[in-house]
């Protein structure tokens, strides 16, 4: 396979957001922020193109395909403190396969006539994830031309969705002059809820080796992926703000963009976005299991996961990665809400971010960086996690307890992980 140029870098970028965040996370947010969900998405651009120069500034500088991982590793100069970055951005992985694969049953389902709420919805959301362990297992890959063409066709349908619906809507008006119906407040604090959305774009870090003329081509490709992202997001969600009542949000939240689209398209056009949303979620799916996977094994190999992940066979595949991610993903995929999953995947990667935007604010000398853009990057995410805690604590407490429930477990079995290490060590 040959080197990849800018189209597909992008491509690469582009895909990895926009796999399953418009589908899976707008009914979320639409139900927070009202009519001012564009605004959110905004908000969440702009701090996500902002910490996009970190990743861009650190990756060229150590030339390393390790993403926050390695960053922190150099910045802290402490393989323990790395190693639960690395933990961390694993379990973030898994929710955001768990995303995809709840839009992916909710949108089929919805298809199908069954309640997004019924076991026929869990069993095909932990499904598909098994079906593509299974597919990675094999060796089995989607070719380059095929995502680029995928990506690109989604890219057309998303936004050609949002103008046609925009272009149809006689209430434009009254939208725009009710913009902030919820509250300005809740949109900005809307934006942390569904960062998650814009997750993906660091994938291209770990292709790092693979990227021709690779200097040039991972800012700008990185940064038009982004703001393509963005003008998808935006158009997307105000579209939908004119087509589908708060009333319908709350019923038909986890297939939103569908629901709005069957407003003014029918039938067709609400099957039309099934189609999109089963390639695009199965496609994410694929994408960010293939990568974490590889990410698992990089941290085994510096002894910060137990061996057993660092094993491949002779196709170089990770078996034990793959089976082990994918049996998480799965769970979660299947236990989980909406709201745990989407909340859980933004929190986990509002603090991977805060790690890398750290890391390039201590080196930004090495890393000739313009001091106040990771500062400002930092600042947003700082700011960003306590309104999530508190958003829960005020309106969803359990979905608080479930996902600090997460973490600690993930903290005990680290610090399991070295104490053992350590017995080991001074056993030998």
């Amino acid at each position: 396979m040959g080197k990849l140029g800018l189209k597909e870098v992008i491509a690469m970028g582009v895909g990895g957001m926009v796999s399953g965040g418009i589908f899976a996370v707008l009914g979320v947010a639409m139900q927070r922020a009202g009519n001012a969900v564009a605004f959110s998405f905004l908000i969440a651009g702009i701090l996500t193109l902002l910490t996009a120069y970190s990743y861009v500034k650190l990756t060229l500088h150590f030339k390393e395909e390790g993403g926050t991982f390695s960053f922190i590793a150099h910045a802290v100069d402490n393989m323990h403190i790395a190693g639960v970055i690395g933990w961390l951005l694993i379990i973030g992985y898994v929710g955001v396969m768990a995303l995809y694969a709840f839009a992916f049953g909710s949108y089929l389902v919805s298809m199908l006539g069954y309640p997004v709420n019924s076991l026929i919805r869990q069993l095909i959301s932990a499904s598909i994830i098994f079906i593509f362990v299974g597919l990675n297992l094999s060796g089995v890959k989607e070719t380059a031309i095929y995502q680029d063409i995928a990506v690109y066709l989604k890219i057309a349908l998303l936004i050609s969705l949002a103008f046609l619906g925009i272009y149809f809507s006689d209430n434009t008006t009254e939208v725009i002059d009710a913009f902030f119906n919820e509250g300005i407040l809740p949109s900005i604090t809307a934006f942390a809820i569904i960062f998650v959305a814009y997750e993906g774009f660091q994938l291209l870090t770990y292709g790092y080796k693979e990227i021709e003329n690779v200097d040039e081509n991972l800012p700008r490709g990185m940064y038009i992926a982004i703001i393509i992202a963005m003008l998808i997001y935006i158009s997307v969600s105000f579209m939908a703000t004119l087509h589908i009542t708060p009333e319908e949000v709350i019923t038909n939240k986890e297939f939103a963009l569908g629901a709005a689209v069957r407003s003014f398209l029918g039938t067709a056009g609400f099957i039309i976005v099934i189609i999109s949303a089963l390639q695009s979620t199965s496609s994410g799916i694929n994408a960010t299991l293939f990568g974490t996977a590889r990410l698992t094994r990089k941290i085994s190999i510096e002894n910060e996961l137990p061996e057993v992940f660092s094993y491949q066979n002779q196709k170089k595949i990770p078996v034990y990665s793959l089976i082990i991610i994918g049996i998480l993903s799965a769970s979660f995929a299947f236990m989980g809400t909406l709201e745990e999953i989407t909340t859980f995947g933004s929190i986990v990667f509002l603090i991977a971010d805060a790690a890398a935007n750290y890391a390039n604010l201590k080196l930004y000398k090495k890393t000739n960086s313009i001091f106040w853009i990771p500062l400002a990057a930092l600042t947003g995410c700082i700011i960003a996690i306590p309104i999530v805690f508190y958003h829960l604590y005020m309106n969803q407490f359990h979905v608080l307890i479930s996902i600090i429930s997460i973490f600690v477990i993930m903290l005990l079995l680290n610090g399991f992980y070295i104490m053992n290490k350590k017995r080991t060590k001074n056993n030998a």
